[in-house]
């Protein structure tokens, strides 16, 4: 036996498994470094570990054994990889984006004291980033413009990242009904009542949204229709949509390619960070050592405030990762176990203790 995956199993232990036979052949109580490195000195036949970016892992394996070959899991990285990428989506783009370059049309849903009270915070609210981001030009820390500030690390790192001011209004949530507005002033335009408009919906284009939604729709639209108005659908990308859109990169298909350039044509500021996302994952895939080594140090002088926090967590600890797009070795069947495990905990949730647990963990019929 050489090779281990090594993976936090429940809230207080680990869970160790053999790459070759994938079996788990030890459950510690605990992820304390004295706990580690005992196991370790009593098993001097491994060689190769395969373990998550977890710090207290490291500390404890160099320590005791310095010879030992660290390969990050794969998973974990691209998992941690799509936290970032939903992370920027949220920051730089609205909940629903008008088709077209159209201007987004705010949706006040207040009264006007709170109006002017909204506007005043986000005036003051721009005021204190600029502050912040004045700041950090100067060589200031986080934590010091925090405590100069009044203010967490954690508020100070999302103030760097603005690039422009906050909304004064609170984005409308995009509805199934949104995409099928076309259709409903085309069926309400014949004559169809909301019941057969439903129906038909649900029916024909696999509409997912409540009855309710479709009524009040069609209610609105009647009303603008007597008042003389001129139907017409407004269209819009949801958040959710675009940050699937550059996920999956789609850009042999010519449509998904024109909406995936109008964004970056409308927010500039995604630019480099959609290029990032988008090599970062093809390196990965390709296996490409060295090219994805360039990326990283490439993005690391670039010091993007988007994603500078995730390469210098991903530098503090950088060799494994290499070492994961240079080999086969994964953590992958130590999910299937972790999910065994959690299964087994809550079957024995307040009716047993930790050492049944272990043996229930590593029972398996020869």
């Amino acid at each position: 036996m050489d090779n281990f995956a090594w993976r936090k199993g429940h809230r207080y232990g680990l869970l160790i498994c053999d790459a070759r036979t994938h079996k788990p052949i030890e459950l510690l109580p605990d992820r304390e470094k004295e706990t580690i490195q005992a196991w370790l000195q009593a098993h001097p036949e491994v060689l190769r570990i395969t373990r998550d970016r977890y710090p207290r892992f490291k500390e404890a394996m160099e320590e005791v054994r310095p010879d030992l070959y660290h390969i990050h899991d794969r998973f974990h990285l691209i998992h941690n990889l799509w936290d970032l990428h939903d992370e920027v989506m949220k920051k730089v783009l609205p909940s629903k984006i008008r088709k077209n370059g159209e201007p987004e049309v705010p949706v006040i849903v207040t009264a006007t004291k709170q109006e002017l009270r909204q506007k005043e915070n986000v005036e003051r609210k721009w005021a204190r980033v600029q502050e912040v981001q004045r700041l950090r030009k100067q060589g200031y820390s986080l934590r010091r413009i925090g405590n100069l500030l009044s203010c967490s690390p954690v508020t100070v790192s999302n103030y760097l990242s603005m690039q422009e001011p906050p909304q004064p209004y609170r984005s409308k949530r995009p509805k199934p009904i949104d995409v099928h507005e076309a259709r409903v002033i085309e069926m309400i335009e014949k004559g169809m009542n909301v019941k057969r408009i439903h129906a038909c919906l649900s029916q024909e284009f696999d509409y997912k949204g409540t009855y309710g939604a479709v009524r009040v729709f069609v209610t609105e639209t009647r009303k603008k229709k007597k008042q003389g108005q001129t139907l017409q659908a407004h269209h819009y990308y949801s958040r959710r949509y675009i940050r699937k859109l550059f996920w999956q990169n789609a850009l042999e298909d010519e449509e998904k390619r024109s909406v995936i350039n109008e964004i970056l044509e409308r927010y500039p500021v995604l630019g480099p960070f959609y290029a990032f996302l988008t090599s970062f994952r093809t390196t990965v895939s390709s296996r490409d050592a060295e090219g994805f080594r360039s990326l990283i140090l490439f993005e690391k002088q670039r010091e993007d405030p988007f994603t500078k926090s995730f390469i210098t967590r991903l530098l503090t600890d950088f060799q494994p990762t290499l070492h994961a797009l240079m080999s086969e070795d994964s953590n992958g069947y130590v999910e299937g176990q972790i999910n065994r495990l959690k299964m087994m905990k809550r079957l024995l949730y307040g009716r047993a203790s930790f050492p049944l647990l272990r043996v229930r963990m590593l029972y398996r019929i020869q």
